[in-house]
């Protein structure tokens, strides 16, 4: 089941969040790049206890078991800022999951053109799977690595 997030189930997710981030990007990153991770998680959860659901920035989790074991995050509506799957969930579709339950939020809006992607190296083939396209060469910005991507709606 998929679900906007409360403030109840926010640190259960950012904790899978960093988890999955330590094991599958953070090997590309130095000290900075992990670093710059850990301050916006840390950044999200002070943004969320004062109330994630402005519209700026959104989060859903997807849960089994009344476990969180995927997340996907935007901000500004159509820039996806983070998607995460627990390992033991791999290669069983939870991410085109949730992207898709992303997709149908935003089909209610007829402006939306596009959804963008900063996606760690790691990530690339995910996103390419869901139909996203590289825009530009693999940048590093803070000591994070990522490829721009976007995907038409």
């Amino acid at each position: 089941m998929i679900k906007e997030i409360a403030i109840d189930d926010l640190e259960q997710a950012l904790s899978l969040v960093n988890r999955v981030f330590a094991e599958f990007v953070a090997v590309d990153y130095g000290e900075q790049g992990r670093n710059t991770f850990t301050a916006y998680l840390k950044n999200k959860y002070e943004e969320a206890a004062t109330g994630l659901n402005t519209g700026h920035k959104k989060l859903w989790g997807y849960y089994k078991n009344n476990s969180i074991v995927g997340v996907i995050g935007t901000r500004d509506t159509t820039h996806i800022s983070l998607m995460f799957v627990d390992k033991k969930y791999h290669k069983q579709g939870i991410a085109k999951e949730l992207f898709n339950n992303l997709l149908s939020e935003l089909s209610e809006n007829r402006e939306v053109e596009q959804i963008t992607v900063n996606s760690s190296p790691y990530a690339v083939g995910v996103y390419e799977h869901l139909g996203f396209v590289k825009t530009d060469a693999q940048q590093e910005k803070d000591g994070i690595i990522y490829v721009p991507m976007s995907r038409l709606l």
